[in-house]
């Protein structure tokens, strides 16, 4: 066995508990002779470990194996962390395939033990977030985008689910460590002065106040923080975001859902259509107008695309339609101000603090306006001021 790259577990582990479940699947076999398996550490998740084992003989035969540590692996040790949540993205892959066939990679088993996933290795398919920032993204990956997470929101709506069924789903996905992150990582930190984990440029730091001293967007960055804890409409991702998305031509699979939990569909679609409007932000500053332009086509193709799939609701359709636009508003201009002022940054905008001023612009217009957004195409008129 040979290892390349660093990880926190142990490298012998993985490829240990890999062979003792190497009978469930034929895509497993190479395994059993482990000297000529490489191990090979991949991404640059701040959670947990993610590796592929590969057949050194033959390049077709490789899974990946995905490790959570009992803390955050980004900050180390002495920011402990559940190890439930390893066994919450085994569940919610099974729920994601089995509404949506091919949403997320097929999985082959879960250690609870060894705290260990192991799962399809998406060979051919690259990362959303790397591809976007070069300017490559298909109008139909956009359209599979919004469809998978449209059917998953759909087949697990509280209006199509029977009061037993909705209640195992919450039993399933509720609260967790990882809700809990994401309510003071983007509802809460980003919107408080002087927080310690906020970090941003000096050229952004002269517009902080836009949102530090504007009394209204924090009050609907907090009442968004009271619809995504409270609201129990649907099993959503919970951080779907152009870095947990891959893509291969015009095919996509969603990625890293151990976020996943009963919440706000609105929540998903607004992190998503917050990305496309960061990239919109990235490639204007880039000079690329043409796909800068292309992302706001994306924006509308998703919210075209997620209604006609996700056809489950509460109350009449319009209404309904209109509030979810509304909180899709709200929740990307949270998404957006917490990636400029938070501690989580996006690759589209670094080394671009102009391209974080405008973006941060759209992020403080989203937010206010949240109450009187209630279609797509005027939430791209306020994001990108256009007239």
């Amino acid at each position: 066995m040979a290892c390349v790259g660093g990880l926190v577990g142990d490298t012998d582990q993985f490829l240990r508990v890999v062979r003792s479940h190497a009978h469930l699947e034929d895509n497993l076999a190479f395994v059993r002779e482990p000297d000529n398996v490489e191990i090979v550490a991949v991404g640059d998740g701040n959670l947990n470990d993610v590796a592929r084992l590969k057949d050194r003989r033959n390049s077709n035969s490789s899974v990946i194996v995905k490790y959570a540590p009992p803390f955050i692996k980004c900050l180390g040790p002495e920011y402990p962390l559940a190890v439930e949540r390893g066994s919450v993205e085994f569940q919610a892959l099974v729920k994601f395939n089995t509404a949506s066939p091919g949403s997320c990679p097929r999985t082959y088993f879960y250690d609870s033990t060894a705290r260990i996933i192991c799962m399809e290795d998406l060979r051919s398919y690259k990362d959303l977030r790397r591809e976007i920032i070069q300017g490559v993204l298909s109008d139909e990956a956009v359209k599979c985008i919004a469809k998978h997470i449209a059917i998953v929101h759909r087949q697990n709506h509280v209006a199509k689910l029977s009061t037993p069924d909705m209640e195992a789903l919450l039993k399933l996905f509720g609260y967790t460590d990882l809700v809990q992150l994401t309510e003071q990582f983007v509802f809460t930190k980003p919107f408080t002065k002087d927080d310690p984990t906020n970090k941003f440029s000096e050229e952004v730091s002269m517009h902080a106040h836009l949102v530090y001293d504007n009394p209204q967007v924090l009050a609907n960055a907090e009442k968004m923080k009271k619809v995504f804890l409270e609201k129990k409409e649907c099993l959503i991702h919970g951080d779907l975001h152009t870095g947990s998305i891959m893509v291969c031509n015009d095919s996509a699979k969603l990625m890293d859902i151990e976020f996943a939990f009963v919440g706000p569909g609105a929540f998903d679609i607004g992190c998503l259509i917050a990305n496309y409007i960061m990239s919109y932000y990235q490639h204007m500053s880039d000079g690329n107008r043409q796909f800068a332009y292309r992302t706001i086509d994306f924006c509308k193709l998703t919210g075209k695309t997620y209604f006609e799939n996700m056809t489950s609701y509460t109350g009449d359709m319009d209404g309904y339609n209109k509030n979810f636009v509304s909180e899709v508003a709200g929740f990307a201009g949270c998404e957006i101000i917490r990636r400029i002022l938070g501690a989580a940054h996006v690759e589209d905008l670094e080394g671009r603090p102009l391209a974080a001023v405008d973006a941060l612009g759209a992020g403080v217009r989203l937010i206010v306006a949240k109450d009187r957004i209630d279609t797509v195409d005027r939430l791209m008129v306020i994001a990108h001021m256009l007239t």
